[in-house]
């Protein structure tokens, strides 16, 4: 049995948020698509019980981690006048896209503008030339991995944020606060983040997820998502007899993978163009093969033709190989968020523009791509844009945050919650 990693202490200077993030990014989250429990992996709860603990310590009312690994707690509110009852939400698994145990978080103070090699893979080197928004980072205290693991910004920076707004809200009563939910999720990563959430628990109005990459950015829509299975059953014989017998699974799968369209794949795409992208394939042989493609779009008519498409190309392998067997099956995963958010209540976009004016924030709306528990979340019914949290490069070892960033995301999240605080007073 391999022994632990010792922990590595947060340098004592550090502002307290920067702290808290520093030792939850060294917490093992990583969620797993193949795991059908909830959550996909125990090692989730470890980061949950810790924030059950420190909540209790502050004085949070109610905090509580249920079966499936979700923690809630209450900050209650400052204001005579009840007023919508306001989530705030961060998911404590990191994705499954890099490796995520044994973080050793590394502090870079005072970043020059130039490129740097991570410690413990130089061949991982933080480059403006690749990574732009390093430029907008000069004099920064850069907070990166050794380069052997992801960061864990995606998102536990969210989480830091959240737990010390926690406990300033709890040692000051005199700073306005709503009655506020706190909620930290489980396998978002991997599309379940609220499968199992109890939306009556949780007892909210309005909601806003920590879950946004770079800083003053509000996002507000997210892509439609969709994730397709093509399973394959071949007739597999030794090659040597092969001829007119066998039909090969693997290079069935092959030959749909090579027919997705190349100006559609992520790597090829920007902006609000969707995509098809073979994510994942099983270990194919002649006999059997399989592989999952994620379909994106933010037009619920373009996701109809990406399925569409793909339900062509497997009719059309159906024919070319009659003997063996070809099994589609699609299952929607989130839908874009940005018109359920403007149906149900589109004070949390106008409210967090007044929170940002507040401080002097010039705050953004942008788009995801890709998706958040705030998108499953806004069509359930319960309004959910996604706030920045200040990381960058998220699911890799090239990942960075840094010291500034945290603790303007925490003063922006501040200002929020002050912003509610404020709309609940009577004139």
């Amino acid at each position: 049995m391999s022994t632990p990693a010792i922990p590595v202490a947060p340098p004592a200077a550090l502002p307290p948020v920067a702290q808290r993030f520093w030792r939850y990014v060294q917490i093992d989250t990583t969620s797993d698509p193949g795991a059908d429990a909830t959550p996909s992996t125990e090692r989730q709860k470890v980061l949950g019980q810790l924030l059950v603990d420190e909540l209790e310590a502050m004085g949070a009312t109610d905090p509580a981690m249920d079966d499936h690994g979700y923690v809630y707690a209450t900050l209650s509110a400052t204001t005579r006048t009840p007023g919508p009852v306001l989530a705030l939400l961060a998911h404590l698994d990191t994705s499954p896209d890099a490796p995520g145990a044994g973080v050793t978080p590394v502090l870079h103070p005072a970043y020059d503008g130039s490129a740097v090699p991570l410690p413990g893979d130089l061949s991982v080197v933080l480059d403006p030339e690749r990574q732009p928004a390093l430029r907008d980072h000069v004099g920064h205290d850069l907070i990166t991995s050794d380069g052997t693991t992801l960061l864990g910004s995606d998102d536990k920076a969210g989480v830091a944020v959240l737990m010390q707004l926690a406990a300033e809200l709890v040692a000051d009563p005199s700073l306005p606060c709503p009655t506020v939910r706190l909620c930290f999720t489980v396998d978002e990563e991997i599309g379940r983040g609220v499968d199992k959430l109890d939306l009556e628990r949780l007892g909210a109005d309005v909601a806003y997820t920590l879950d946004g990459s770079g800083r003053d950015t509000l996002y507000t829509e997210t892509f439609n998502a969709a994730e397709a299975t093509v399973t394959v059953e071949g007739v597999a014989v030794h090659p040597g007899y092969a001829k007119d017998v066998m039909v090969n699974a693997a290079r069935i799968v092959s030959r749909l993978v090579a027919q997705l369209p190349p100006d559609e794949a992520p790597e090829t795409t920007a902006g609000r163009e969707g995509y098809f992208h073979p994510h994942t394939t099983a270990e194919g042989t002649a006999q059997q093969a399989s592989v999952r493609i994620l379909l994106r779009d933010f037009t619920d008519e373009g996701m109809a033709r990406r399925k569409a498409f793909l339900r062509h190309l497997v009719d059309t392998l159906r024919t070319q190989h009659p003997r063996a067997t070809i099994d589609l099956a699609i299952e929607d995963q989130y839908r874009n968020m940005g018109h359920y958010i403007q149906a149900s209540d589109p004070r949390v976009i106008s409210l967090a523009h007044e929170a940002a004016d507040s401080i002097g924030i010039d705050l953004t709306e942008s788009i995801i791509r890709g998706g958040t528990d705030g998108a499953r979340l806004s069509e359930m019914g319960l309004p959910t844009p996604n706030v920045f949290n200040g990381g960058h490069d998220y699911h890799s070892c090239f990942e960075w945050n840094t010291v500034q960033n945290l603790t303007h995301a925490l003063r922006y999240t501040q200002a929020l919650v002050a912003t509610w605080a404020y709309r609940s007073r009577t004139p």
